[in-house]
Formats: C-alpha cells, sequence, structure tokens
C-alpha cells in the first residue's frame, strides 16, 4: 500500500475506556471490548522518535473508547510534541471528564498546532439523551475552560430528532465559547450488515434515538440506500462491484488501536471486535495469519506497514466479489457509489 517511510498522519485509540455508553457506538454492549490502553512506555516503543519527526499530524479519536480517560494522553501529546514542534495534534472527546488544570495542561501543549473536537449533541436537557452517563455540566465547564485557557477547539453536534431543535441555539453558544460548530449528519442508521436501515436505536436508559425530521438535517447516502439497494439488486451486489478507493491511502494514514494493532483505518480495526459475531467470524479475520504480526507490542511498526496483511487487503481490491476475498469493510467505507462518512458533513 504504501512504504513506511511515507506515513504522515496517525490515527491512535489510547484507550478502550469510555464513561458513555453511546447506542450507535461499538463499544457498548460489546463483550469483546475490554480496558487496554497504551501507557506512554508503549507508545514510545511502537512511535520511536525517528517515526515521529515524519509526522504531520495525529489524531487520537478511539473506536471503543475516549482519549481523556487515559492515563497518559497528555505524556503521549508532550511527547510528540517536544520531538516534532511542527506537528499537528488533535483529539477527539464528549469533554465529560478531568479538571480545570488538565485542560489547561493539554492547551498548553497543544498551543496554535493542535485542536480538540467536543462532541457534544445537544444542550443540557438533550445531550445526555444520546451521550448516555455524560455529564451536562462537567461538558460546559470543560468547553469554557479549554477556551478560556487559549485553546482552539471544534463543537461537532450530532443532530437526532431529539436535538435537531436545538442546532441553532447550540451554534450560537459555540460561538460565545469561540468555538467552530459543525453540524454531523451520522449515516449510522445503515445497518449494512443486515442490509436494511434502521429507524431507531433504543439507548441503555430505554430512550430512543431516532434519525431528525427535517431532510436538511439527513444524510444523503442514508436517504440514497433503498434506491442503491434496488438498482444493484442488494446491498451485497454494490458491495461486489464497486471500485475501491482507500481513504488511508490517499492521505498516508494508519491506524493503532488501545491493544496495539496496527491497520490502514479504524474501520478495518474495528471489525475485529463487532458485538454481533463471535471473535474470528468477520472477514478481517481471514487477512491475518498471526494477530501478533499486526501487534506493534509484539511486531516492529515498520514491519507491519510492509506486512502481509496490508498487502493483502490491497490486493482485495480488485478481485471479483466479497465471497472470492475482496474486502467488505474496504468496500463498504471506500467504495466508489457510497459514502455515509463523507456525508456526514454536506
Amino acid at each position: 500500500m504504501y512504504s513506511p517511510d511515507q506515513i504522515k498522519h496517525i490515527h491512535l485509540e489510547p484507550t478502550q475506556r469510555c464513561q458513555a455508553q453511546c447506542p450507535m457506538c461499538d463499544r457498548t454492549n460489546n463483550p469483546h471490548v475490554g480496558k487496554a490502553e497504551l501507557s506512554l512506555g508503549n507508545f514510545m516503543q511502537i512511535v520511536d522518535i525517528d517515526f515521529a519527526r515524519q509526522l504531520n499530524s495525529l489524531l487520537m479519536c478511539g473506536n471503543h473508547g475516549d482519549p481523556i480517560v487515559s492515563d497518559d494522553i497528555l505524556s503521549i501529546f508532550r511527547y510528540l510534541r517536544v520531538n516534532n514542534p511542527k506537528m499537528y495534534l488533535h483529539m477527539t472527546t464528549n469533554a465529560g471528564a478531568r479538571d480545570d488544570e488538565w485542560w489547561k495542561e493539554l492547551v498548553s501543549i497543544l498551543g496554535t498546532r493542535g485542536k480538540v473536537t467536543f462532541s457534544v449533541d445537544g444542550l443540557e436537557d438533550t445531550n445526555h439523551l444520546y451521550r448516555v452517563n455524560v455529564n451536562w455540566k462537567r461538558v460546559e465547564h470543560s468547553m469554557d475552560v479549554f477556551t478560556q485557557a487559549g485553546g482552539r477547539g471544534i463543537w461537532v453536534y450530532l443532530i437526532f430528532e431529539h436535538n435537531e431543535h436545538q442546532v441553532e441555539e447550540a451554534e450560537r453558544m459555540a460561538k460565545l465559547f469561540g468555538l467552530e460548530f459543525v453540524r454531523k449528519k451520522t449515516g449510522r442508521w445503515v445497518q449494512s450488515y443486515k442490509g436494511k436501515k434502521v429507524d431507531k436505536k433504543i439507548t441503555a436508559k430505554g430512550n430512543e434515538i431516532k434519525p431528525p425530521i427535517n431532510p436538511e438535517n439527513q444524510n444523503k447516502s442514508v436517504n440514497s440506500y433503498d434506491k442503491l439497494v434496488k438498482s444493484h439488486g442488494s446491498f451485497q451486489e454494490y458491495l461486489d462491484q464497486t471500485n475501491i478507493t482507500c481513504k488511508s491511502l490517499a492521505t498516508n494514514e494508519i491506524y493503532i488501536s488501545a491493544e496495539g494493532l496496527v491497520t490502514p483505518c479504524c474501520w478495518t480495526h474495528g471489525r475485529f471486535y463487532k458485538a454481533y459475531q463471535k471473535m474470528g467470524e468477520n472477514q478481517i479475520w481471514s487477512f491475518v495469519d498471526n494477530i501478533k504480526k499486526i501487534n506493534a507490542l509484539h511486531t516492529p511498526l515498520r514491519e507491519i506497514i510492509n506486512g502481509n496483511f496490508f498487502m493483502q487487503l490491497e490486493k482485495s481490491w480488485n478481485l471479483p466479489s466479497c465471497s472470492n476475498g475482496k474486502s467488505v469493510v474496504c468496500a463498504e467505507k471506500c467504495g466508489s457509489g457510497f459514502d455515509a462518512f463523507r456525508d456526514q458533513w454536506k
């Protein structure tokens, strides 16, 4: 796919721990997800100084955990900043933890070459409906302390039926904090493994989470899903036929998980631990001959990038169908005719 010295961006999941129970998160009610976490020592073992110096950016945002609950996140950021002062550092969080001094220290490390994305989906009376167990007062205070200390950030707002009436009010609040505001139209209403869409999710607290009613707040790919299925006969037929253009290859990016696994992206990693499947059932396992060979705590990072897993994934893109070995997850996320991820931001 690419050589180790071409890597310019790392997407890092520092921990699998999180205080929230968001109903569309792969962590919620997932028996395969534990409490794995990378220490500073682990990270330095994986990303040595020479590798850190070749990077342009690093994003902390997990499949299963929230970076702010990681014990060593500030130490990892500081290690990167010291060894690569020009590197751009970015973190995504629900903002529902940490004290004032922690946030101020984060600002001092990020400086002008870093940013925090606050994933906040409503106001005091609605944010907790999706962000289950996240305390609003802590969220609000964290954003205030961070920005008052000079931090640069983005408020990303997932739009649902229960909070779409508050979008404009939240945007005004973001401006008061000095935060950029982004409306996010989630594509997670498509359950591609079942070949259908869903019209609601039930949270751990028993609340129904539904898609927004206003068409302007809806994901265009989700809305065109039925048409796509009709034109191809099934979603599986679409996956078999679609051309794959890898997003990670285009940006020279790799993903490193909290347990040390190295994959091209968070989507390929996420397939290892799907709640609805037994371990080893997902097709992604067929590309792995030994899991330690893609774990950077056991195998050097450069060796993994040059290794069989990345090579076989890329080769699969030109196979005639998924039943013949074409990567399902690559076809879903980087296929040419359906991109619910891209349309979240439109």
